[in-house]
């Protein structure tokens, strides 16, 4: 049957407006006790298929009618149209995958089929693979839905292999019935049906949302502009323990440390770009107690925050009292949810967490940089009998945004996602730079 999608499910499927999509990418690396193991194709589509009945949205794409915009299941799925296999090039390296996750960025999804791919990379150095999941945030409201990574990590290493159960899709109703326009079978105006979402969304959200055509640099760098769809990508780990370290000796809380570490790497890629180095007002969603709700797979609500970064700020630990002062208030008022808490979530919440924070977005507020900051897991991780090593979350970027920036905390180390519209080794270079000052060198 189908469903209609939810204002704020439209206002975020209509981010990808204008030739550049808006997709949410987890870069998972993981490790075997076997260092000659070797992960199939098939065992992952296998794999996959076997937990997609729970994250059903999966399998389903998005209808037009006259009436509005509904979920209905993809007859023609096919999986094999959703997962695939890359193999690198020596050396092996996650800059490569970072490549993958750019190019990404820029290759719109098709939206006659549900709006995800998984890509299982091997070939990276010390035998070690990557799954590289890129799906449309849409997907994900963490009630009912959650994101298919939620449900395809366990607790445990599992060495059978699953038999998925055949899937029979709910049949779409007469297309004369339904009155369809647009997005039946195959789609023979996809572009067209976005304008006309984009539309839908002004009328129906109420927010004065500019489809800009164009992507210029970041705002000090505006002058020179760059190809609409150029995105660069990268990631850092650092050491939980470290950051937990600097936390203590500061009198601070983990994320207040979390948060002055990216402002010190904007500092260092904004001076990059060739400028002097400007405060930033960051989109920072944060997690909140639900009110008068059934509690969702995700045991909270999040809410937008804005915060402004002091880049300005030349001062490392002057940076982490502002950003203390900043984030106090909000926290003494009681209404968010101790990190603690998202640690314990069964299954691998973070996959579905960022979702859900990456649509706070649709509030409407203008930002220059996105902020996503989730607690994952103390314990490991296993996708068969491979153990995540580490995950590295990438959001697109979306409206007036410079910069995104994505940490998952799990099992002793932070993973950090960026992605821009101009390269980032800068901004990498200014996070590990920082940590190590504050840490008194230590490595």
């Amino acid at each position: 049957m189908a469903e209609p999608l939810s204002q704020t499910e439209i206002a975020t499927l209509s981010r990808g407006v204008g030739g550049t999509p808006w997709p949410l990418t987890f870069v998972d690396v993981f490790t075997h006790s076997s260092g000659d193991a070797v992960l199939e194709l098939d065992e992952v589509t296998d794999r996959v298929s076997d937990r997609l009945p729970f994250a059903p949205r999966f399998r389903q794409r998005i209808r037009e009618t006259v009436t509005g915009l509904d979920w209905v299941d993809d007859t023609e799925f096919d999986i094999s149209r959703h997962v695939r296999r890359v193999t690198l090039a020596a050396p092996g390296s996650l800059t490569q995958v970072t490549d993958l996750v750019a190019e990404g960025m820029t290759t719109p999804f098709d939206p006659a089929h549900p709006q995800w791919d998984l890509v299982l990379v091997d070939g990276l150095r010390g035998g070690q693979i990557a799954l590289v999941c890129r799906s449309h945030p849409s997907y994900v409201d963490g009630g009912d839905h959650v994101h298919l990574l939620h449900e395809l990590y366990d607790d445990e290493p599992v060495r059978e292999r699953p038999m998925p159960v055949p899937w029979e899709p709910t049949p779409e109703r007469n297309a004369g019935d339904d009155i369809v326009s647009g997005v039946m079978g195959g789609i023979n105006d996809p572009v067209g049906m976005l304008g006309r979402l984009s539309s839908r969304v002004i009328r129906t959200v109420g927010q004065s949302v500019e489809w800009a055509q164009q992507q210029g640099l970041p705002g000090l760098l505006r002058r020179e502009p760059v190809a609409p769809t150029t995105r660069y990508v990268g990631g850092v780990l650092v050491s939980l323990a470290a950051v937990n370290r600097v936390r203590d000796a500061a009198g601070v809380t983990t994320h207040d440390v979390l948060l002055a570490l990216v402002t010190a790497g904007l500092r260092q890629w904004q001076t990059q770009l060739g400028d002097e180095p400007s405060d930033v007002v960051a989109l920072v969603p944060l997690a909140v107690r639900e009110r008068g709700r059934v509690p969702s797979a995700i045991r909270c609500a999040v809410a937008p925050q804005y915060v402004t970064l002091p880049a300005r700020n030349a001062s490392p630990q002057g940076r982490i009292d502002q950003i203390a002062s900043l984030t106090r208030t909000r926290i003494d008022s009681g209404a968010t949810i101790e990190a603690d808490r998202l640690t314990r979530l069964a299954g691998f919440a973070p996959a579905t967490l960022h979702a859900v924070a990456g649509r706070t977005v649709t509030s409407g507020r203008d930002h220059d940089v996105y902020l996503g900051n989730v607690p994952g897991p103390r314990a490991p991780r296993y996708f068969g009998e491979w153990q995540l090593h580490s995950s590295y979350p990438v959001l697109g970027l979306a409206d007036s945004e410079d910069v995104t920036v994505c940490l998952t905390t799990y099992n002793g180390r932070v993973g950090i996602g960026v992605a821009a519209a101009a390269p980032v080794p800068a901004f990498v270079e200014g996070v590990t730079s920082e940590l190590s000052r504050l840490d008194g060198g230590r490595r």
